[in-house]
């Protein structure tokens, strides 16, 4: 039984929980973070001594960070390659949605448009990263080897980049025109595991005034 530790309306929880449920894990999920608290027990910092979500529990190995685990679920039940350039390719992709993708999805847009009080926001910081997600939208249009990240199967880089996706198409700000990346997004759609693990609603998060 697949244990996962953390809140459904974490991005990262999220993109786990797509993985797991795409792989068809036997799998139960615990509310933990943000609202529901849990995360500063000497249970949970045992496990995660940073006391952020997710946490994965697997019989008795624990791994914590979302890269890490997604690239755990993939390498043991998933038909991740074996081949070490096979799987650098694909690797390069989630590692580079971490590096230069999330920061401005999540941390530049969604928390100033969702976690800040309008009156409190840094336009120019949302400026900047819409401008650099234009730049980086290009990039992953030429990157995109449809219907998914790499071709006609998910991979790793899909439950890294595919992710965000949800988020960067639920909000309002200024994302250019990209048409492979509706037509990606579309797919990810119809995917019963992402309907299910990844498209909730952000506005239960958004703070008053923001």
């Amino acid at each position: 039984m697949i244990k996962v530790f953390g809140r459904d309306s974490s991005v990262n929880v999220q993109a786990v929980m797509w993985c797991v449920g795409e792989l068809g894990l036997e799998h139960e999920r615990f509310d933990v973070g943000g609202a529901f608290g849990g995360t500063d027990t000497v249970e949970y910092r045992a496990m995660n001594p940073m006391g952020l979500v997710p946490v994965l529990q697997d019989g008795d190995k624990v791994v914590w960070e979302t890269p890490a685990i997604l690239r755990y679920l993939m390498r043991r039940y998933g038909a991740h390659p074996q081949d070490a350039f096979a799987a650098a390719r694909i690797e390069q992709w989630a590692d580079w949605t971490r590096s230069h993708v999330y920061g401005q999805v999540i941390v530049n847009v969604f928390y100033q448009l969702y976690r800040v009080p309008a009156d409190q926001r840094n336009n120019g910081l949302v400026q900047a990263a819409c401008a650099d997600l234009k730049h980086l939208g290009a990039i992953a249009s030429d990157a995109i080897q449809g219907p998914y990240f790499m071709g006609d199967h998910l991979t790793l880089a899909d439950f890294a980049f595919g992710t965000l996706m949800h988020r960067y198409f639920a909000m309002e700000f200024d994302r250019g025109d990209f048409p492979v990346l509706d037509r990606y997004y579309e797919a990810l759609c119809d995917c019963g595991a992402y309907q299910e693990h990844v498209m909730k609603d952000p506005n239960v998060l958004k703070v008053p005034g923001a």
